[in-house]
């Protein structure tokens, strides 16, 4: 045993959405093997990047307006503290003042107002090949048509890095295991009601209703990641719990 492990182990395989989503948006070996590590041997604890803004604009979804005057209050205060910190933290605010009236650009309550926008479920999982995926979203999106209620859902990305070559890989990925995933629902799901938000770009991205091909390379991926899942080793500062 460890006195102080910073990792936990999954001793079978489980992914997230955007292990998932990242893993089928290349097909570097290499790169592939460093998503398997990262999903077998994920850290405890890490410093969350916008952990000062996520919560606020989550509930902003329910909110009339999405929240415009407390949004405009959040980003006031962290203008505030850019001119107050420094380093990590002065960077933080930046980033998280960039983000929120990101949101505010992308949310525009004219194009939602056919939508009902409600809490999210705690979670959801698709099991393929033996690979468990987490499928967790922001919100829930219902609209009535005909009589009748169709599903969706939506996720939201903070993709401010510098690095954006497969951030439109990634989130069309996870529109299309969103939709997957509510398919075992109460409601019907509608692959336009499915929804990726790359905040960064204020695009919104749809599920896809053609998703055959899709689908196959997602078993496959699975499959593939079921088959290397125990040779995987841990990262070189492993201080976890036993794994072999």
């Amino acid at each position: 045993m460890f006195s102080n492990p910073n990792y936990s182990f999954n001793r079978r395989p489980q992914f997230s959405v955007n292990h998932i989503s990242q893993y089928l948006a290349t097909s570097n070996a290499t790169q592939r093997g460093r998503v398997i590590r990262s999903a077998k041997f994920p850290k405890k604890v890490e410093v969350a990047a916008y952990s000062q803004i996520r919560d606020a604009l989550k509930k902003s979804l329910f909110k009339e307006d999405f929240g415009k005057e407390d949004l405009d209050f959040l980003a006031d205060r962290m203008d505030a503290k850019t001119r107050t910190e420094t380093g990590w933290h002065k960077n933080e605010a930046l980033r998280s003042a960039q983000a929120v009236r990101a949101f505010q650009e992308t949310f525009d309550p004219k194009t939602f107002k056919k939508y009902t926008i409600s809490s999210a479920p705690s979670k959801l999982t698709i099991k393929i090949c033996g690979v468990k995926i987490n499928v967790s979203m922001d919100a829930s999106i219902t609209r009535e048509y005909k009589g009748t209620t169709y599903s969706g859902g939506l996720i939201l990305k903070y993709a401010f890095g510098a690095d954006r070559t497969s951030v439109n890989k990634e989130l069309t990925n996870a529109a299309g295991l969103l939709l997957w995933a509510l398919e075992n629902g109460q409601m019907e799901p509608l692959p336009r009601l499915c929804l990726t938000v790359d905040l960064a770009d204020h695009n919104i991205i749809k599920a896809s209703a053609s998703h055959s091909r899709f689908r196959q390379d997602v078993t496959d991926s699975c499959s593939e990641i079921s088959a290397r899942w125990d040779s995987i080793e841990p990262p070189h500062d492993y201080d976890g719990p036993e794994w072999h």
